[in-house]
């Protein structure tokens, strides 16, 4: 675990170092002004083509400590979100989601869990056809419980991957962490989902 923590961290730093790199002053070119002015005035104002994105994944969640020391226990079921997002430049992007993690039980008790997030993403190409890229926000969750409904907000964070099929189509690949949900009587885990899905920018 302090292994994939660090990978994280390292990913992170990639990608914020990237970003940052990109927006450093570079020499004037006169020969491209024209061309820059008309694909900076094209994106929406921020000078990116196709800056507004959505799309959906669906996947697996997990409760990592939800069925510690317990027979009767299930801690994982489908999940599925739809995201869409906002690119402020090409390697970095503003992110809002709804996210369904499905159903955890035991012992008879049940807590159904879901929440919003919103998040900044960091995007780190690779090739031309495929990205990787980290990301780190905010979440508000709220499980409904047998024992009583709770709602509360935290971090969230998470990693993954884009292949592109053509200008406005991606495939893409993630891990998501949502920790200290809250459970049936008041217990709290973290829950991690691993999705899959389509990323599209039409306008």
């Amino acid at each position: 675990m302090k292994t994939l923590h660090k990978s994280m961290i390292v990913l992170g730093l990639v990608s914020v170092f990237s970003v940052l790199h990109a927006d450093l002053p570079k020499a004037f070119d006169y020969n491209k002004a024209s061309t820059n002015y008309v694909d900076n005035t094209s994106g929406g104002g921020s000078g990116v083509a196709n800056p507004y994105y959505f799309g959906g994944t669906i996947g697996a969640s997990e409760g990592s400590s939800y069925c510690s020391g317990e027979n009767n226990c299930e801690d994982s079921d489908t999940a599925w979100k739809i995201f869409g997002g906002y690119k402020l430049t090409d390697k970095l992007s503003a992110e809002g989601a709804f996210v369904n993690l499905g159903d955890m039980h035991k012992n008879g008790e049940n807590s159904d869990i879901s929440a919003f997030t919103i998040n900044g993403v960091g995007t780190l190409p690779m090739t031309e056809q495929f990205d990787v890229f980290a990301k780190v926000g905010a979440m508000r969750w709220s499980s409904d419980n047998t024992s009583g409904d709770e709602s509360g907000f935290g971090v969230t964070y998470g990693l993954g991957a884009k292949m592109h099929i053509n200008e406005t189509t991606k495939l893409r690949a993630e891990w998501e962490k949502l920790p200290s949900i809250e459970t049936s009587n008041s217990e709290k885990t973290d829950v991690n989902m691993l999705s899959v899905g389509v990323e599209l920018s039409t306008f």
